[in-house]
């Protein structure tokens, strides 16, 4: 058997960049389902890994700070737009209410022109 086979067996060829490192993390390690390393490939880079393929269930770390750097970045952006969302929300919530304010004081003030003064 060739070394690259080799090291295809012992877990030692990357994923992500298939280039051999002398230490990987296995994707289905307790660590790597605890970082949902699988979970974040297939979101992030659209590249199913399974537990049945044939392919190297290894991760190495070079990809793996590349990958979490990924997940924080978006988690961050994610978190920016819903906070966006709800000041948007919110500040259209303020101009419906002055809004109504204005047309509810325009109304009294009719009303208190048209009545008849004694």
């Amino acid at each position: 058997m060739g070394s690259l086979d080799r090291a295809v067996l012992t877990g030692f060829i990357c994923r992500l960049c298939s280039e051999m490192h002398r230490v990987v993390l296995h994707i289905y390690s307790e660590e790597g389902i605890r970082l949902s390393i699988s979970e974040k490939i297939s979101r992030y880079l659209s590249i199913n890994v399974s537990r049945s393929d044939p392919l190297p269930k290894t991760i190495c770390k070079i990809c793996l700070d590349r990958l979490e750097s990924q997940h924080k970045l978006v988690m961050v952006m994610e978190q920016a737009a819903n906070i966006l969302k709800r000041q948007r929300a919110l500040q259209a919530s303020i101009q419906r209410n002055d809004a109504s304010d204005n047309a509810n004081a325009d109304a009294d003030a009719d009303d208190t022109s048209e009545s008849p003064t004694p």
